[in-house]
């Protein structure tokens, strides 16, 4: 029998699963509202982003994992899904085809997005937290946030020589 390896290299292993990029949730890549980081736990905030999506469209698991809720919250259909290394992700409104419990892997649906998240605008909220905390789930799609340039034209300040 082979020893069991150290205990950081499985956290390394664990968390390079869990970072693995994500299968978007819906067809669409049309993000209408991006991630806000509240300032306190119950501060004002967007803790996921919204993509623009027709109601009816299937929801996909973006990663294996295992069905941790699906049902209500608040009056809303919720899905929730455990994945490795602490990772959660959450989807509403989604009217589940999946139980709690229930294994999934990346691709397989897991309900269908009904309308009512934003009144008038059908689109799927899809959250994560990292160990409970709530990070950006751009990052987890393999999606960089986007950097400003200058506009052409514009004079910069001193070029970096090299």
């Amino acid at each position: 029998m082979l020893p069991s390896p150290p205990r950081t290299l499985r956290l390394l292993l664990a968390l390079a699963v869990a970072l693995a990029a994500w299968v978007w949730p819906v067809d669409s890549r049309d993000v209408v509202r991006a991630f806000d980081a509240p300032e306190t736990a119950y501060g004002p905030g967007h803790r996921g982003i919204d993509i623009s999506a027709p109601a009816g469209s299937a929801v996909v698991a973006p990663q294996d994992g295992t069905v941790r809720f699906a049902g209500p919250v608040a009056g809303r259909p919720v899905v929730s899904i455990e994945h490795a290394g602490g990772l959660v992700s959450s989807f509403e409104p989604v009217e589940p085809t999946v139980s709690a419990g229930d294994v999934v892997v990346a691709g397989e649906q897991i309900g269908v997005l009904l309308a009512g998240h934003a009144p008038g605008q059908p689109r799927l909220h899809l959250g994560a937290r990292l160990h409970g905390a709530y990070v950006d789930p751009l990052g987890l799609l393999g999606v960089e946030r986007p950097v400003l340039l200058p506009m052409a034209g514009t004079k910069l300040g001193r070029q970096a020589r090299g």
